[in-house]
């Protein structure tokens, strides 16, 4: 049996290689699962998860080991380039076909159960699909230099240390480990950069929906609790939908990894036994999370507390959790070690002798009411509560963990409570856009713990009617709520537009490599300008030099960082009829091209077009770009 599923499935990914579709799936597969299985296969013996839990492992795993995979081979020096890529691909596959062929036989999954996962996730899929129609290229600030970070590490095969040539900034200290993800996925599949970003960004976001099935199903041990967990954050929550709008795809991907670091952490705290498999899973699990994003794993220091005081309420041994996680936590500095270090060099060391950095203003974490009061939040946040309330009556630890969690969280972004300064590193926003997690587990503990009680006080017949009213309910709401997130992206961060990105692909084609560009531009948020229109976009995808640079431009020296915010107000600053101004910005700035997308901004076309020294040499669907003729 296991054969002919070997001989299956080699046939089937060789069909789905023929097509870019099929190829972008298939190292889909590869990237995502192939890697966090074979580390599965060896690690996962003491680790007890419930039916088709285990998916969520591989994935986690991956995420964590690819990262790692780069780091060392970047300290080693070696690059990681395409070809290096496919043949390690190639070789991984083998070996995950021999260890699936060699692996004993699992026990089966119910068949409900697999339908009703199995279903969940093609809706959840469908909205993140449906959700990103007509989109040209990714969307708002952050989505640009995650785009020019994967390029980077495509060029280069090695973790983005650096943004020469495109950007004066060396020993970057950014967590790339989405970055690398998406970078080898992309070499695999040959797909090209922003439909890559875009796409692996919104099955990324899709996958949350498995992370959630296993962390709700382990915790409060019934699949049908990690089934609605899975149901409420993937249908019914705006967020993590709502990432999309933002390019939030570095937290979404230590999110992945959190649910399933999470369930390993509780498994290598409450087995009687010590074992070393769940403490190297650990290790791994938090060395990539250290790489993936930093405040994600703040977050899961925060589980741990919220964990730490329940476990002294229940009078355990703390100094054997102690020695458990010790390991686990040293396996995971050894593993990152020389990024580790560089961390410290850079950022550590600094704060450490100068608190005052971590400061932020207050402005900085002011929370988004809005957003909580979107869709369907305050309904979610309302069970989350009366869920934490039974779970105290009945006094079910694992739910109240997860309760006590979410108060470490806003007390670590409220640190003002205690009498210490707010930070600028975890703010209200940042635990309002993670409470979806916590939120999923304790509103699927409650409605859980409703059907249960129906389940044990009706008769065999109301039972089996109230079961199926149940599933009709639920699955309504499923469709309800595919309905609801079909459209979830603000228009507001929507810069680039189909327009711009065929005049962008025009200008890479028709310009030479060494010109510079202004483009539109506004202020943002501390002083830092953001692109107001797809010319913005020239850098990440043509490597062209522009004069609103990604927002990375603040890890260069203060020297430049000033020059870039200078030269943005005196753009944000163009009146609509001073000619003067704009011709003494072009001249001082050394300017040859001027790019003015669809949605605007200072710079009109007006301006320009009655103006002998710009010469149009393309203008296209509300897409112009001028040619700066040299002085005489």
């Amino acid at each position: 049996m296991r054969r002919t599923a070997i001989i299956v499935g080699l046939l089937i990914g060789a069909s789905l290689a023929l097509t870019p579709a099929g190829r972008y799936g298939l190292a889909g597969v590869i990237v995502l699962f192939a890697p966090g299985y074979l580390a599965w296969s060896w690690l996962g013996r003491d680790l007890r998860l419930p039916h088709l839990a285990a998916p969520a492992v591989w994935l986690a795993l991956s995420l964590s080991l690819i990262p790692i995979w780069f780091l060392w081979h970047s300290t080693l020096g070696i690059a990681l380039t395409p070809a290096v890529l496919r043949f390690q691909a190639a070789a991984l596959m083998i070996v995950a076909a021999w260890r699936v062929y060699r692996q004993g036989q699992r026990p089966r999954a119910p068949r409900w159960l697999w339908l009703s996962l199995i279903g969940l996730l093609s809706l959840v899929g469908l909205t993140r699909a449906l959700q990103i129609r007509g989109i040209a290229l990714p969307l708002w600030v952050d989505s640009l230099h995650h785009t020019l970070l994967v390029r980077i590490v495509g060029e280069t095969g090695r973790i983005p240390t650096s943004l020469q040539p495109y950007l004066p900034v060396e020993h970057l200290v950014y967590h790339w480990g989405f970055h690398t993800i998406v970078a080898t996925w992309r070499g695999l599949a040959e797909l090209d950069l922003p439909t890559a970003v875009l796409w692996s960004g919104q099955v990324l976001n899709a996958l949350m929906a498995l992370q959630m099935y296993a962390l709700g199903s382990f915790l409060l041990r019934s699949p049908r609790a990690g089934l609605l967990a899975a149901g409420v954050v993937g249908l019914l929550s705006l967020l993590p939908a709502y990432y999309v709008t933002w390019g939030r795809y570095t937290q979404l991907t230590g999110l992945l990894v959190l649910p399933v670091l999470m369930l390993a952490s509780l498994a290598l705290a409450e087995r009687r036994i010590y074992s070393w498999r769940l403490v190297v899973l650990v290790s791994l699990l938090v060395a990539g999370l250290m790489i993936i994003h930093y405040r994600v794993l703040a977050f899961y220091a925060a589980f741990m507390i919220a964990y730490g005081v329940v476990t002294i309420v229940q009078s355990r041994r703390m100094s054997d959790l102690l020695l458990r996680f010790g390991s686990g936590l040293t396996g995971a500095a050894i593993l990152v070690a020389p990024w580790a270090a560089e961390v410290f060099r850079q950022a550590i060391a600094p704060v450490a002798q100068q608190p005052s950095r971590l400061a932020g203003p207050a402005s900085y974490n002011s929370v988004d009411w809005g957003l909580l009061q979107s869709g369907n939040q305050p309904v979610l946040f309302v069970l989350a509560g009366a869920s934490t309330l039974l779970a105290i009556w009945q006094r079910r630890w694992r739910v109240i963990i997860i309760a006590m969690w979410v108060l470490t969280l806003l007390l670590l972004a409220n640190p003002t409570i205690v009498g210490l300064p707010s930070s600028w590193f975890i703010t209200n926003h940042t635990v309002q856009i993670t409470l979806f997690l916590p939120v999923g587990v304790l509103v699927a503990a409650g409605l859980n713990e409703l059907l249960r009680w129906f389940g044990h006080h009706l008769s065999h017949t109301r039972r089996a009617l109230a079961r199926s009213a149940a599933w009709l309910l639920l699955s309504g709401l499923a469709l309800l709520g595919t309905w609801q997130l079909r459209t979830v992206i603000n228009p507001a961060t929507i810069l680039a537009t189909p327009a711009d990105r065929r005049a962008i692909e025009w200008a890479i084609a028709q310009t030479p490599a060494n010109g510079r560009w202004l483009v539109n531009s506004t202020h943002w948020v501390n002083g830092a300008p953001r692109g107001t229109d797809g010319g913005w976009w020239l850098l990440p995808l043509g490597g062209r030099w522009v004069t609103t640079p990604p927002a990375l431009y603040i890890y260069g020296s203060p020297a430049y960082k000033q020059q870039v915010e200078a030269l943005n107000r005196r753009i944000a600053a163009l009146s609509p009829t001073d000619q003067a101004a704009l011709e003494q910005l072009v001249r001082d700035a050394h300017i040859n091209y001027i790019f003015i997308g669809q949605r605007g901004g200072p710079i009109k076309p007006d301006l320009l077009w009655s103006n002998p020294r710009f010469l149009p040499i393309y203008d296209e669907e509300g897409v112009t770009i001028f040619a700066v003729r040299p002085e005489p």
